[in-house]
């Protein structure tokens, strides 16, 4: 199976989460900003962890989640930057409730700004 063929929606904890590539996203009913954060090639969505402490309550951290890194070790990872931007463009709308921004590093800049 691959990244683009897994299914984005998952049940962890009696709750359903909205996407395994952005968990985190609507989580902070104070937010005024989503910060959607991709991490380097080599690294995973925890490069972000202690962001959300070093900045306001309006601002909601969203570290992006790729296959095969981290959590989603088991998943195969992504080939293809196409098919990671176009597994991010199909995920990404549903939380573009409020006004938003892309932040990355590294290989992250690359998907970041695609």
């Amino acid at each position: 199976m691959t990244a683009s063929q897994a299914n984005p929606k998952q049940i962890i904890e009696g709750a359903q989460l909205k996407s395994v590539w952005f968990p985190a996203a609507g989580s902070n009913p104070q937010a005024r900003l989503r910060l959607f954060c991709f991490h380097h090639a080599g690294g995973g969505a925890s490069s972000f962890r202690a962001w959300p402490k070093l900045l306001p309550p309006s601002i909601e951290v969203v570290s992006c989640h790729l296959p095969g890194h981290e959590n989603r070790f088991r998943e195969a990872p992504v080939l293809s930057i196409d098919e990671l931007v176009g597994n991010i463009i199909s995920e990404i709308p549903q939380f573009l409730d409020i006004p938003f921004a892309f932040f990355g590093h590294s290989f992250g800049a690359v998907v970041a700004s695609i």
